[in-house]
């Protein structure tokens, strides 16, 4: 038996579990929507976590030791490529980090390009902060995402900056190389800074291959921010934090100088202990997580084309967030979401949720024990033959 095959009991105050009735009108769903894994952060990193805050006094802290020099070792082992620690800078968290890239690097009323249908707080980060939104529609082929080329250069010429999700958030799509530098060549030309969101990269399943974008020129003149946690791959979203990498100096300067001089990413020290604790001793935890992950794919592809023929899955390699495509079955996205709840008593995240393209798709976290995941395909698979589908058979 896997570690991973120990049901957990959640704390209530889990956003998980505790907005159950907010979310979907009632507790009677097995929640499997927001993106934290029903699995135990790993023990060195909770350890670690005890020994910061079993300090008698919790005073300001100095940097913890070596977060930096874990991450190069990371990317090192993980990717095969050396990084300068000078390229790194500690960040109170993606989103939060992303938003102020845009304050700093962006003036209102700049035009920021995304895809869509992506990641939701992208959409409305951009609004807010008094940014025009443009967006391109991916193209869904053979269950994973494309760009359309032509309205990808068309709009990005037009823009300050590009928010990019990589591996894409939902779907998980791991963009290919020759993607990845096309999309680098049209915003250099542009004169277009890009961030990429690389959040989910450590969850990228063999055979798979992330690329860090940062790394798709030599030389560093292209203008590139990564951000990327450990929240997703080691299950810490709780304590927040993250890191941004600049490979391009001027940027580099300007950004970072945001922050500091705004007091904007101060040294948290129970955030760097967890990201030095997760690269450093998790290898082998992180290698069975991914093994794991894998399984649960293939088991819902397999039910879901076995048992849900009107229902396709979305998944391009990388995260525990399945995207599933149930325009076949001819509802409206209320009665899609009814059916998941009140039929399958299934919290997912609707597809509307993600913007244009996610209509009549529901986005589904396979990062459970293998029994709940089971009871949730059983669900699926009763209310699918209760409701008459599988008369479409």
């Amino acid at each position: 038996m896997s570690d991973f095959d120990r049901v957990i009991t959640r704390d209530r105050r889990s956003r998980k579990y505790g907005q159950l009735k907010t979310m979907f009108g009632t507790e009677d769903v097995l929640p499997m929507w927001i993106a934290d894994m029903e699995f135990t952060t790993p023990e060195p990193v909770l350890h670690t976590l005890r020994e910061v805050v079993s300090q008698p006094v919790q005073g300001y802290n100095m940097e913890h030791p070596q977060w930096r020099q874990s991450v190069c070792g990371w990317y090192k082992k993980r990717y095969d490529i050396s990084i300068d620690e000078a390229w790194l800078h500690f960040v109170p968290g993606v989103i939060k980090t992303i938003v102020l890239s845009i304050m700093a690097l962006t003036e209102k009323g700049d035009t920021i390009l995304t895809c869509t249908p992506v990641y939701d707080p992208y959409p409305n980060l951009i609004k807010t902060s008094g940014r025009n939104l443009v967006q391109t529609r991916l193209v869904e082929k053979n269950g994973i995402y494309e760009l359309d080329w032509h309205d990808f250069r068309e709009k990005v010429k037009t823009c300050k900056m590009f928010l990019f999700s990589s591996p894409h958030n939902p779907g998980g799509i791991v963009w290919d190389r020759a993607t990845l530098e096309e999309i680098n060549r049209c915003c250099h030309q542009a004169d277009v800074i890009v961030v990429s969101d690389e959040v989910h990269c450590d969850l990228t399943l063999p055979p798979q291959q992330h690329i860090p974008f940062f790394t798709l020129s030599a030389s560093s003149n292209c203008k590139s921010i990564v951000f990327t946690s450990i929240s997703k791959a080691f299950n810490t979203p709780a304590i927040q934090g993250g890191i941004a990498l600049i490979k391009n100096d001027a940027l580099r300067n300007t950004f970072y100088h945001f922050l500091d001089n705004c007091y904007l990413a101060e040294t948290n020290s129970i955030q760097q202990a967890a990201i030095y604790s997760a690269y450093t001793h998790c290898d082998s935890w992180i290698e069975k997580l991914l093994s794991y992950l894998a399984a649960n794919v293939a088991y819902v592809k397999q039910e879901v084309e076995k048992n849900c023929p009107l229902i396709s899955v979305i998944y391009g390699g990388a995260s525990y967030l399945v995207f599933l495509n149930a325009q076949k079955m001819g509802l409206s996205d209320a009665q899609l979401m009814s059916f998941f709840v009140h039929n399958a008593r299934l919290g997912l995240s609707p597809g509307i949720q993600y913007g244009p393209g996610g209509e009549g798709h529901m986005r589904l976290n396979i990062a459970c024990p293998r029994s709940q995941l089971e009871e949730s395909m059983k669900r699926l698979k009763a209310a699918y033959e209760s409701c008459g589908f599988l008369l479409h058979k």
